[in-house]
């Protein structure tokens, strides 16, 4: 993420689609499904790679150089996340 921001102009977007985990868990279809989803990335990835929660994706996108992120929740699973430098 850094080496995008690094070659972004000024105002540049990064744009990215991902699932989004619940700030809090709850008994939801959504965040069900969004666990187990998690559960599978840790166990293939052997815990390189999670899912991460919408406050999780800013720090990350604050850490890499975007001072500006948006998260718009476009369906079931999926959510689209905007970082701008």
């Amino acid at each position: 993420m850094e080496n995008s921001c690094k070659a972004l102009p000024g105002g540049g977007k990064l744009i990215a689609c991902e699932p989004v985990l619940p700030k809090e868990s709850d008994d939801s279809h959504r965040t069900r499904a969004l666990l187990e989803g998690d559960i599978f990335v840790m166990t293939i990835y052997r815990a390189k790679g999670k899912h991460r929660t919408e406050e999780e994706f800013k720090k990350l996108g604050l850490s890499a150089g975007f001072p500006h992120f948006r998260a718009f929740y476009i369906d079931y699973f999926y959510t689209v996340l905007e970082f701008t430098k």
